[in-house]
């Protein structure tokens, strides 16, 4: 007796099916099946964040957008222009339209629309140097001596400082740091980082920050904090261990406060610390430019160039070394 080996039609998966493909009542629906390409929640945090500002943005301008194909050319050309009026530096403007360019490509992959208006428009070319100041040694001395190391916060605030000086950490690398991501490797001491993107690195560790790393953990010790290997390292409270990482904005906060303290006038944030790491590594050590871009997480070294001043010595001018008489 042969088997029937017709399919019965699902009528309740032809209905999801049907929803999908009619669907045009809510942006926010086309919004969340554009985000599920995404693995990292931080990369989807800050999409949705670009794109819920553009959105309100043409809703301002009285255009409701239910439906992809509604998105205009003139829409994203205008919001461009505003964020330009606003003084939006060129790198932060981009960041955020290509997330909304980033939103029409899926659009067009999954044939929503027909072709993607926001190709003929053009992206504020980005400068080549990085505009984040960065602090000089004198203040980097300053700021690594002004926590107070009597306290729990003077001891985790001193970490901080010292590990975003020492590695040349993003904030979010920095918070994400758990006690088991120390260990050895062929002689060396090693931390993994959980880098942009979900990329992990792994830098070899100088005996000064491991030292920084035991005072921390022997001073959080002495105050009742025994900490375990899956534990965050810098805890973000100081009334018991916690299992939630520190907020990045604090981050932020306790570089701008011991700024203020050392009395550094200029504007300065946490990714000034890494800037002057990635900066001091080129400038002053002469560090080969893809060593200091694996150093820093970059995966294009044209990011690593923006940090490079190096350019700016004329004394170092390749102009100088052409000479045919040899």
């Amino acid at each position: 007796m042969s088997k029937d080996l017709t399919t019965q039609v699902d009528i309740s998966l032809v209905k999801k099916f049907e929803e999908a493909e009619n669907r045009t009542g809510n942006i926010n629906s086309f919004i969340e099946d554009f985000l599920e390409q995404f693995v990292s929640e931080q990369t989807k945090k800050a999409y949705i964040g670009d794109l819920k500002v553009f959105f309100d943005f043409l809703k301002r301008g009285g255009v409701r957008v239910m439906h992809p194909s509604q998105i205009k050319g003139h829409h994203f050309q205008i919001y461009r222009d505003e964020l330009l009026e606003k003084g939006y530096s060129s790198s932060t403007i981009n960041r955020k339209l290509v997330a909304i360019r980033s939103f029409m490509k899926w659009s067009m992959a999954c044939k929503l629309i027909e072709f993607n208006p926001l190709d003929i428009v053009k992206l504020p070319k980005v400068q080549t140097e990085s505009p984040t100041i960065a602090f000089d040694d004198v203040e980097v001395l300053e700021m690594l001596n002004a926590p107070d190391l009597e306290t729990k916060k003077g001891q985790m605030h001193k970490l901080v400082i010292f590990l975003l000086f020492s590695l040349g950490l993003r904030r979010s690398e920095l918070v994400n740091i758990r006690v088991g991501d120390f260990y050895q490797d062929r002689g060396h001491y090693v931390l993994k980082i959980r880098g942009k993107g979900n990329k992990d690195r792994h830098l070899p560790l100088q005996t000064e920050v491991l030292q920084a790393v035991k005072i921390y953990t022997d001073a959080m010790a002495a105050h009742g904090v025994q900490f375990e290997k899956e534990d965050f390292l810098i805890q973000s409270s100081l009334k018991g261990k916690n299992t939630r990482p520190m907020d990045g904005s604090t981050v932020y906060r306790i570089i701008e406060r011991y700024a203020k303290k050392c009395g550094i006038n200029k504007k300065v944030g946490a990714h000034s610390c890494r800037a002057t790491a990635i900066s001091h590594l080129l400038d002053t050590q002469k560090t080969p430019i893809r060593d200091v871009a694996i150093f820093a997480g970059h995966s294009n070294i044209t990011t690593t160039e923006r940090y490079d001043k190096r350019r700016e010595n004329l004394d170092n001018s390749a102009a100088y070394k052409v000479n045919y008489d040899d």
